[in-house]
């Protein structure tokens, strides 16, 4: 059998604008444990939601897919998760809501549930969303994913419902992110 080994395919017609010519890599996370953290506003990492990879082209793109599974204690929540990128030591949210007065920012929300007896009883629900960076960079990108409250009242719980009971009618889920270089 024969194999063709090439770091990008551009099509005949060329690239077109704001597009890619192929995948040049692929890696993935999967978080399956639980997590959370109680009332605070200072972005916290997520642990295990960081991934490392380091572009072949300071010309490619990294389209980043996340799927987070999320609830909060109470039916107000100022929480959310933010997708951020590291590169040499910096930090940088890359993909969050505009600014609106002191509305919170965030990529993903987190659904609040006011305890067991809110819309989804106390359940995660599924938040998600993909984004295509330009970080014009060879070094090593750090993406990975924080939770901040800035309501700073709600207990936010990754894969897991808002009680702690271990029984069958309880869930554990889990939680990724998936990076792709796209040649420029």
């Amino acid at each position: 059998m024969s194999q063709i080994k090439v770091n990008s395919i551009i099509p005949v017609a060329g690239v077109p604008t704001g597009g890619g010519g192929g995948i040049v890599q692929v890696l993935s996370v999967t978080k399956t444990d639980k997590f959370s953290v109680s009332a605070n506003s200072t972005p916290q990492d997520v642990t295990g939601l960081t991934l490392n990879i380091t572009p072949t082209s300071s010309t490619s793109k990294i389209l980043i897919i996340v799927h987070v599974n999320a609830t909060a204690n109470s039916s107000y929540s100022g929480a959310g998760f933010t997708l951020v990128r590291v590169n040499s030591g910096s930090a940088t949210d890359i993909f969050k809501g505009d600014a609106d007065g002191s509305t919170s920012r965030f990529t993903l929300p987190v659904s609040g549930t006011n305890s067991d007896t809110g819309a989804n009883n106390g359940y995660p629900d599924t938040h998600c969303g993909s984004f295509l960076d330009s970080p014009s960079s060879t070094n090593q990108l750090t993406y990975k994913i924080q939770v901040a409250d800035y309501d700073n009242t709600n207990t936010v719980y990754v894969n897991r419902q808002s009680d702690s009971g271990t029984t069958s009618s309880r869930t554990c889920n889990t939680t990724g992110i998936t990076l792709m270089e796209v040649s420029a």
